[in-house]
């Protein structure tokens, strides 16, 4: 596995042509709920189809019991024929079977079985996993096994960061793998599991898998597809690896986080303290702190939400979630992007009760008393929760192009994270300029600058993003803090070096 295999740009591009437009598909990736209908659906499927099979069973057993009774009557012939049918009776027997008995076998035969069943599973297969679900899903385990540098062997049998689960991957379902590397032209990983594929069918082909359309010849066919290519990768694939803000493996933050998490240590901290000097309340009620960075400010909070309010958060949140959308410079619009994959809402929702409103408010007055910052403008937090795979591209918090909605509030100077559950194997946050990555804790927050405190521009070094979550569920709120709150606590010191604020403000303020 090489660096360049985290294609940021290459993900993103090739990943939206593969499920843009189908967004109305069900999110089988970051919802629990559908994944549970999705595995009593396929409890109710494999029930009809064994009801199948014991009614085609039976069939089967009648004809070999009216083949074996037809047989028994012709042994008594086997090389004594001139005997057999020099007797009136057994030739009457045979002129009548011959004549009465095979007419009714044939519309034996010919009757269908498990009609009822058949109609059970088309009716069940209208309401299944497309091939949009089965290609987010593929790209769901390629951000598992690139962020953490796996290989497709130890994947195949359940080995996942050092994790055993149970279970392992079959043939086919490496195969699955294998042809979404291959259709996003990521020649050498398809080979990898195009092998993995082939060494399995090897070691054990069940007939079945003919039927589902897997042999050792599509394999190979595949596989010599796949290792030709490599000796001519398309200039789009340069083209996409271009600028890619990746590391090598052996320095990728998300490694990093998953040794950590294993062995239950913490990242590495210049300084832990209480804070008591942000606002007056923290001299009675401080917070416990971890600064992890000083350039860019960075420090992780400790036991800032109760598992009262984090309960609420999530019952306030659950009823509208829905896939997360990022705001994209080109389109100047929101879209669904395979670079965020997680669901999400924007707090408060239309509908949010009165009493959830107020916990928010209590939020965020303590988000306001722990970074001693102003939160007047731009009050929504975003709730989001990611399921298997889900993850977020590392990316800039702060946009520095022209937003209709930053023009009254400028861009993003800070940002709150909070943690709302545990997680039990990856999903790290990951500064991948500062190789620092923080594990999610239960109630625990994330607090960093995006801007230099003096001259006001952008910090470079806060490109981050959220490491694909191996197993669980990960649940966050964020609280965006912008500059223009700021403008008389915290007045620039220096003038900007590089910072267009063109490109924020209204043109109205350019014009002379």
């Amino acid at each position: 596995m090489t660096s360049a295999l985290l294609l940021k740009v290459s993900i993103i591009c090739i990943s939206i042509l593969i499920i843009m437009g189908t967004v109305s598909h069900k999110n089988y990736i970051t919802s629990k709920e559908k994944r549970m209908q999705l595995l009593e659906k396929d409890r109710q499927l494999i029930i009809l189809l064994n009801s199948y099979a014991v009614e085609l069973q039976d069939k089967i057993d009648t004809l070999r019991g009216v083949a074996k009774a037809f047989r028994e009557r012709l042994y008594e012939a086997n090389g004594r024929e001139e005997e057999y049918l020099s007797n009136p009776l057994k030739n009457l027997f045979l002129v009548r079977q011959m004549h009465e008995d095979w007419d009714p076998v044939e519309k034996f035969m010919q009757q269908t079985v498990g009609q009822v069943q058949i109609k059970s599973i088309e009716k069940l297969h209208q309401d299944i996993p497309s091939q949009d679900d089965l290609n987010e899903a593929s790209q769901a385990i390629f951000q598992i096994i690139h962020a953490y540098d796996l290989e497709p062997k130890d994947v195949a049998r359940g080995l996942v960061d050092g994790v055993q689960y149970s279970g392992n991957l079959s043939a086919k379902d490496c195969f699955a793998i294998g042809k979404f590397f291959f259709h996003a032209r990521l020649y050498r990983e398809a080979s990898e599991w195009l092998i993995t594929a082939r060494d399995l069918l090897m070691k054990h082909t069940p007939k079945y898998l003919k039927v589902m359309g897997v042999t050792s010849q599509h394999i190979i066919l595949l596989l010599s597809r796949s290792l030709i290519a490599l000796g001519n990768v398309s200039s789009d694939r340069e083209m996409l690896e271009k600028d890619s803000k990746s590391l090598e493996p052996e320095d990728h933050p998300c490694r990093s986080a998953s040794r950590r998490q294993s062995s239950g240590s913490t990242p590495t901290r210049l300084h832990c303290r209480y804070n008591t000097t942000s606002s007056p309340f923290l001299k009675l009620a401080p917070f416990r702190m971890e600064e992890l960075s000083l350039s860019p400010y960075i420090v992780l909070y400790h036991n800032v939400l109760s598992d009262g309010e984090i309960e609420k958060l999530e019952r306030m949140s659950e009823p509208f979630l829905e896939r997360s959308k990022i705001f994209t410079n080109e389109g100047r619009s929101s879209e669904v992007s395979p670079s965020r994959t997680a669901d999400a809402v924007w707090l408060p929702h239309m509908n949010t009760e009165l009493e959830d409103r107020l916990v928010l408010s209590r939020i965020a007055l303590r988000i306001r008393d722990i970074t001693g910052l102003k939160l007047s403008r731009g009050g929504l937090m975003q709730f989001l929760k990611y399921g298997f795979g889900g993850h977020i591209e590392p990316h800039y918090d702060y946009f520095d192009f022209k937003v209709p909605s930053l023009e009254a509030v400028g861009d993003r100077i800070a940002t709150f994270l909070f943690y709302l559950n545990n997680v039990l194997h990856g999903g790290a946050t990951a500064f991948t300029e500062l190789n620092i990555a923080v594990q999610p804790q239960k109630g625990s927050a994330l607090f960093w600058y995006n801007m230099d405190g003096q001259s006001f521009d952008f910090d470079d070094l806060t490109f981050h993003g959220a490491c694909p979550l191996i197993s669980g569920t990960k649940m966050v709120l964020t609280r965006w803090i912008y500059e223009l709150d700021q403008m008389f606590l915290l007045p620039a010191v220096i003038p900007p070096r590089s910072r267009d604020f063109s490109k924020i403000l209204p043109n109205s303020m350019w014009k002379t």
